[in-house]
């Protein structure tokens, strides 16, 4: 998938023929996909009906705009919950001296989300996909949660990168 359109672009119709601005950017489709994935884990709500209730109408929107945006949220979304435990197992080998219990909830949903898209997603570069979450802990976590999500998100992507095997290594920075 490419990520032809990040969040913090503005376009500018400065020339006859450009880019007009999406109205479904992928910084709010990030964003709706961690409050539907919030709501899922704190309500136990089945993943079909946190997309139905938070996500489907963004996903229409995104669909009639920019079908790659669609099916990136839909992909982020039901792919995180999908590979949940090995996304779990992945940010708790760079936990030091914290728990996965200990995570602020807002946190971990951030982090999942993250990682997923770290490693599943090859044409959306690295950068664009730490300062994304870094940016959305900005706005919903703790003081601390955009350092935290940092550092962990920038380790993960560290030693994913190692492996030359690995997505992350092929990805651009």
């Amino acid at each position: 998938m490419k990520d032809t359109h990040t969040e913090s672009e503005s376009f500018s119709p400065a020339a006859e023929g450009s880019t007009p601005p999406l109205i479904v950017p992928r910084h709010k489709i990030r964003t709706r996909v961690m409050q539907a994935l919030y709501a899922h884990l704190v309500g136990d709500t089945p993943p079909e009906e946190a997309f139905a209730y938070l996500l489907e109408e963004l996903y229409e929107a995104a669909k009639a705009e920019a079908p790659h945006n669609a099916e990136f949220l839909k992909e982020l979304f039901f792919g995180t919950i999908r590979e949940m435990p090995t996304l779990r197992q992945i940010i708790e080998r760079q936990l030091r001296g914290w728990t996965w219990d200990r995570l602020f909830l807002v946190d971990k949903c951030i982090l999942l989300c993250g990682v997923y898209e770290l490693t599943h997603f090859p044409d959306i570069p690295l950068r664009v996909t730490l300062n994304e979450w870094i940016e959305i802990a900005k706005m919903y976590g703790t003081a601390r949660s955009p350092g935290f999500v940092n550092g962990l998100l920038d380790g993960i992507r560290r030693t994913l990168a190692s492996d030359p095997n690995s997505l992350v290594s092929k990805k651009p920075f």
